[in-house]
């Protein structure tokens, strides 16, 4: 019986100097979930096309008589970085503008040409512009993309009224801002406001110019690295 106890004691001691020598597992560590990543910058297209719809409130012909012109325009933007581009701007404007009877300038005076039951005589406008400059974008946003820009180059009107007819070609400049939202990669939707100054017989007018239209782009495809093994 003694012995039985002493095997006993025996097999309990070497067991428990096993455990005791046999090395633990740390416990394990927490997983930390990865942050997520940033998103990716918006891509800058290498050329942009602009065509819309313009509505400009204008004083063609240096009356003092603002009048509202329905017109289109058109730019072409070649991006030189993300923060610049280069802007060649063209638009045209119609509508019929009344010139005060007393004051006709440019046209010839009363009479021959006006009514002298009026107060002022209507003139069929057209005016064009070809501008150039630079365009700053804010590439911030995934799908918003605000810019000012600032242009300058030539405006040229044309007026006919009664049988005579007057145009004129001088210097013209905008300064505006708009912002682009981007619809897919290579289409957006553009709204603008200009401050257009033409320098037009002789006087300096102050115009307004709302622009909304599409924008296609052509986007600079970067080519894929492929990892070669010696």
């Amino acid at each position: 019986m003694k012995k039985c106890l002493g095997l006993v004691l025996f097999v309990m001691l070497l067991g428990l100097a096993q455990a005791q020598t046999t090395p633990q597992n740390p416990p394990a560590e927490p997983e930390i979930p990865e942050a997520p990543s940033a998103p990716e910058p918006q891509a800058v297209p290498r050329l942009d096309f602009f065509a819309g719809y313009s509505y400009v409130s204008a004083d063609p012909f240096s009356t003092n008589v603002r009048t509202g012109l329905n017109g289109w325009e058109a730019t072409l933007s070649l991006n030189a970085g993300r923060w610049l581009a280069f802007v060649a701007d063209f638009g045209g404007a119609y509508g019929t503008v009344q010139i005060p009877v007393l004051v006709p300038t440019p046209f010839p005076p009363c009479p021959p040409l006006c009514p002298t039951s009026t107060t002022s005589f209507p003139v069929n406008a057209h005016v064009f512009t070809y501008l150039f400059g630079l365009k700053v974008p804010y590439h911030r946003w995934e799908r918003l993309t605000p810019f000012v820009q600032g242009l300058f180059g030539r405006a040229h009107v044309s007026g006919a009224a009664l049988g005579t007819s007057e145009t004129d070609t001088k210097f013209s400049m905008a300064l505006g801002l708009g912002a682009d939202y981007t619809i897919s990669s290579r289409l957006a939707w553009r709204v603008q406001a200009d401050y257009w100054q033409t320098r037009l017989f002789s006087h300096f007018e102050d115009n307004y110019r709302l622009s909304t239209g599409i924008v296609l782009r052509r986007t600079h495809k970067k080519k894929r690295r492929t990892l070669t093994t010696p």
